[in-house]
């Protein structure tokens, strides 16, 4: 059997699109008209690279900054994780999701001279820090953690 041209090329653009969730949240494709997608960058961010690893999935993409994002999925297909690394700092209010409120309050309290953002309670573990044109941090839920997974996972 003969499968037309456009299924086969549907089918390949759907395996390749950026998965885009938020920390906390179910992932699936990246929303057409929704508004998490409120700026364009996401659309223009490469196809999302998955990789299957024991007990979760990395599905990473390049936004057009060249900033790397990762979220780490759970076999519920639940974000627990997320990481970036490049020249600019990810959206992290879209990132974060609901979590984004206590990375907000870190982030205005006073810091030594570098701006390095740190949390750690048991609703949410963020690093986050760099200087210009060279940022890097991550972020998991603990209680999200697959069986299994450490957070020297989430890289």
């Amino acid at each position: 059997m003969r499968f037309p041209v456009s299924v086969i090329c549907a089918l390949l653009f759907a395996q390749s699109v950026p998965a885009f969730a938020a920390l906390g949240a179910a992932a699936g494709p990246a929303p057409v008209n929704g508004a998490a997608q409120s700026d364009s960058a996401r659309a223009k961010a490469s196809a999302a690279r998955v990789s299957s690893y024991n007990g979760y999935t990395v599905s990473e993409t390049v936004q057009p900054s060249g900033t790397t994002v990762r979220e780490y999925i759970s076999p519920a297909n639940i974000v627990f994780a997320v990481s970036w690394q490049g020249p600019d700092m990810p959206n992290l209010q879209e990132l974060l999701g609901t979590y984004a409120d206590q990375y907000v309050s870190a982030a205005s309290a006073p810091h030594a001279v570098r701006r390095a953002v740190a949390i750690q309670s048991d609703q949410l573990v963020l690093h986050s820090g760099g200087h210009m044109r060279s940022f890097a941090g991550s972020a998991y839920v603990p209680s999200l953690l697959p069986q299994g997974v450490t957070p020297n996972d989430i890289r």
